[in-house]
């Protein structure tokens, strides 16, 4: 399985100017599929455990902290704080961690002291996993919800400089923590973060803030690397996917999806054996056009995609990755992908209205809370 962490963002001018026209189209195509090589990863031994993904829930009629919701709509505790420093509550979320939410702690606003870890449990109940972790750690939960993993930048070089992004890598699973390995980014990146851990390995990718506030990375493509968690092995992940295609997701079965960027913009996936197929969808005309990232279901069947640059105004659609078919969700508008569930229901955000939909691999989106939105991700 694999869920990935959602930033939804409401298109703003330029962000529309730079996507052009667009003409809507029942259907996409594959465009031209081709091989390359599969990258070294990792094949972990996960037990497929039967969970239903936590996730937080926001609503603008209300003025508490949010809720704790199931992927099933039905909301179950409000959403902790943890320790309150300053008057504010310290607790981040940076996404799931199988059936828990897996975040940070203890820390207020950009300080540098020492965090925690933590789990949330559906009930709000905070767990410690790890404590007295120094730097800015970027974390990551196993989509199995059984180990959990870290990256602490050792270099974080200014703008414009040559010098390489350094960070170290931990893991632990339950056994107590270790350090796997170190790793860089080349030129041009000056922050690091883990994005994912599935079956197929840790992936982290690189960026930067140099550019302006409408478009803060100066970067045309943030590179990613792939760490086998039991080596601490990094690999480049550019000779797979591509030097001109940006990663979205990765499944266990070791699938990915990227943003190709150039003169026809199209999702890329990349099968376990480094087949490419380059994708088209109608409406996606620049990679800008992407909006809450590209979502593979667990079992790589179909991609969910939202995309901003529709004279209609922002839709959502699955592409069935075997056919090359396009369907755009019915039932419901202005939807971001949320996060796939274990048997391929996609859970989607209503952009303004504060609701949340799943919605069926055959595109029909079915309201399960009127009250609050949905995301994997909060601080």
């Amino acid at each position: 399985m694999r869920v990935q962490r959602t930033a939804l963002v409401v298109a703003g001018a330029a962000a529309l100017a730079a996507c052009g026209a667009a003409t809507p189209s029942p259907t996409g195509s594959p465009i031209s599929p081709t091989t390359g090589s599969p990258a070294s990863t990792a094949s972990p031994t996960q037990a497929e455990a039967s969970f239903e993904p936590l996730l937080v829930a926001f609503s603008a009629g209300s003025s508490g902290p949010g809720m704790l919701m199931l992927a099933s709509g039905q909301t179950t505790a409000p959403m902790p704080s943890g320790p309150i420093i300053g008057g504010y509550g310290t607790l981040t979320i940076s996404g799931t961690l199988g059936a828990r939410l897996i975040g940070t702690d203890g820390r207020e606003g950009s300080s540098s002291g020492p965090l925690s870890m933590v789990a949330v449990s559906s009930d709000g109940t905070i767990t410690t996993l790890e404590q007295n972790v120094a730097g800015s750690p970027s974390v990551v939960g196993r989509d199995d919800g059984q180990a959990w993993a870290w990256a602490v930048q050792t270099n974080s070089p200014a703008c414009g400089t040559s010098t390489r992004a350094a960070f170290d890598i931990f893991t632990d699973d339950g056994d107590g923590a270790r350090k796997i390995g170190s790793a860089s980014f080349g030129a041009g990146v000056t922050h690091v973060g883990l994005v994912a851990w599935t079956a197929a390995g840790i992936v982290a990718s690189g960026d930067n803030s140099c550019g302006g506030p409408a478009d803060p990375s100066t970067l045309v493509i943030s590179p990613a690397i792939i760490i086998d968690p039991a080596t601490g092995a990094a690999t480049g992940l550019a000779p797979r996917i591509g030097t001109n295609c940006d990663f979205e997701a990765i499944v266990d079965d070791g699938t990915i999806a990227c943003a190709l960027h150039g003169s026809v913009p199209a999702i890329r996936v990349i099968a376990s054996d480094g087949k490419q197929t380059d994708h088209s969808i109608p409406g996606l005309t620049s990679p800008q056009c992407i909006n809450g990232g590209v979502q593979l279901s667990p079992d790589a069947s179909f991609a969910a995609v939202s995309l901003l640059c529709h004279t209609g105004g922002p839709r959502l659609v699955l592409l069935d990755i075997a056919s090359g078919h396009v369907v755009t969700v019915i039932g419901a508008s202005n939807l971001a992908p949320t996060v796939w569930t274990q048997d391929d229901i996609l859970i989607a955000t209503e952009f303004g209205v504060d609701k949340t939909y799943a919605v069926a691999t055959s595109g029909t989106a079915t309201l399960i809370n009127a009250t609050y939105a949905a995301q994997t991700s909060v601080g």
